[in-house]
């Protein structure tokens, strides 16, 4: 078997891997979140100065995060374990590899995208938003951590501040990086989907002829 074509296959299933995990992060952030304001809404807005409309809000808001993320953790583990177990045959398979082993890899992973396509588009597409969250984030953290720093000098500099910048701008071009891979490996699955589509349908006519 090529070796080209074994690092391409190799590439699309780590993309498509690391996409899936990056998503179950943003699903269990948004859990977070919501659990936050559902905590904040029950016992730090008590007083007589937040109104019950302003608390109920915060209590659907909270629960609407909240149950978002539980659907979307789900979502995200049950694609994963698709990915997960071709990803591990991979590895423990030793080179070279046959061209009967790789096809049935491809042709498993193809099944999984084929069977959960419109939720693997959503994962993209938050992917992306998430990554662009969490760019802007870090750009903030870095404006704020050079500005304390402008301002205290070399007293009380705000490293904790720059090491947040840091994780929210890894966290963002690691995010916006794999979903543009995934958005084209997933564009050359679609093109594989449709020329085995139109084999079928061409083998189907030939039978029908006879």
């Amino acid at each position: 078997m090529n070796n080209d074509t074994i690092s391409q296959f190799k590439n699309e299933l780590n993309s498509f891997f690391v996409l899936v995990l990056l998503n179950l992060t943003f699903g269990a952030l948004t859990m977070a979140i919501g659990l936050q304001f559902m905590v904040t809404s029950v016992l730090g807005m008590t007083g007589s100065q937040t109104t019950a409309v302003f608390r109920i809000l915060i209590g659907s808001f909270s629960l609407v995060c909240f149950g978002l993320g539980i659907f979307w953790v789900l979502s995200s583990a049950k694609i994963l374990r698709g990915v997960t177990t071709v990803r591990r045959e991979c590895k423990k398979r030793a080179e070279p590899i046959s061209a009967e082993i790789l096809t049935g890899w491809i042709m498993r992973i193809m099944a999984h995208y084929r069977e959960n396509k419109k939720t693997i588009r959503w994962m993209t597409l938050v992917c992306a938003l998430g990554g662009c969250t969490f760019l802007a984030l870090g750009i903030l953290n870095l404006i704020q951590g050079i500005a304390g720093g402008v301002l205290y000098g070399g007293m009380g500099f705000p490293v904790l501040v720059l090491i947040a910048a840091g994780i929210n701008l890894t966290i963002g071009l690691a995010s916006l990086i794999f979903s543009t891979w995934f958005h084209r490996y997933s564009a050359a699955w679609d093109r594989r989907m449709e020329e085995a589509s139109r084999s079928e349908d061409a083998l189907k006519q030939a039978m029908e002829q006879r």
